[in-house]
């Protein structure tokens, strides 16, 4: 496997287990060298662990434009604002080619009846548990899921240490009930490590859970995605990083540096993702 150091003065990636002349610039415009974001939030949070933090779209684009991104899925805070999220995308001109993806919300009047007018415009489905206070298998979540299940659309939750709600155990019971569309598990099933191991062992046992994937957001333990890549495949991770809650590029060294193969990084960079979405939808 080849082992990857980035420098930081040269932006520069040298392979050093093949002994080899530095080989890639990150602001060369190669696709293969341009991830794709898959877990991204515009606009400002009102819970109040994140103080009121938020960041609008323009300047998101900023961000992965300079540090030469492919593409993100975006999603609303707990706005729920997907539609204007939709509606301001059209209107910007970037060289990064951004989705939207729906928010979830049974709180807000009307969330779930727009969802199934404009569920063809929209790339992905967010769950929140944390947010919402009920888990995946809610029953108000469940008309969701169904449209997503009959669409085929991605469906990506949120998993967190709140194990009766955001436990990684609730996504997965939701994935079984719903198996027609692609699941992607936040923060590989909790953050900790101890969740995202559990949730490893879990996936690795369960043969009909292979529409399962797990999103790399937040994890800073490069053993830890190495450990899930050994038992699952790299084809079962998809890159995320939570911006504007992080910063995307904090995460891509991460990958960078995992003792893995070229072809495990940019599917978990690139290929991954763009399987799971509609063709409508896909980034490449």
């Amino acid at each position: 496997m080849a082992h990857w150091a980035w420098c930081d003065s040269a932006r520069h990636c040298l392979n050093k287990g093949a002994g080899s002349n530095i080989v890639a610039s990150s602001r060369l415009g190669e696709d293969t060298l341009r991830p794709i974001d898959a877990h991204v939030h515009v606009g400002s949070w009102s819970v109040p662990e994140f103080g009121g933090h938020g960041g609008g779209l323009r300047e998101a684009d900023q961000v992965y434009r300079r540090w030469n991104w492919g593409g993100a899925l975006l999603f609303p805070t707990d706005s729920g604002a997907s539609e204007p999220l939709l509606e301001e995308v059209s209107g910007l001109r970037s060289p990064v080619t951004y989705r939207v993806g729906w928010w979830a919300d049974f709180r807000l009047a009307g969330n779930l009846e727009r969802f199934r007018e404009r569920k063809g415009e929209f790339a992905a489905l967010k769950l929140h548990p944390s947010v919402l206070k009920v888990p995946a298998t809610d029953d108000r979540l469940r008309d969701y899921l169904d449209v997503a299940e009959r669409e085929g659309m991605p469906v990506v939750v949120h998993c967190g240490r709140w194990r009766e709600v955001a436990g990684f155990e609730q996504a997965l019971e939701g994935a079984r009930r719903h198996p027609g569309c692609p699941w992607i598990l936040a923060h590989m099933g909790g953050d900790s490590p101890h969740l995202v191991l559990d949730t490893v062992d879990a996936l690795a046992r369960e043969v009909g859970l292979s529409h399962v994937h797990l999103g790399t957001e937040s994890v800073r333990e490069p053993w830890l995605l190495e450990r899930a890549i050994e038992r699952l495949g790299a084809g079962r991770l998809v890159f995320g990083s939570d911006y504007n809650l992080n910063h995307p590029e904090v995460f891509r060294r991460l990958i960078e540096v995992l003792d893995v193969t070229d072809d495990d990084r940019e599917m978990i960079f690139r290929r991954n993702v763009n399987g799971l979405l509609r063709e409508a939808h896909r980034f490449f």
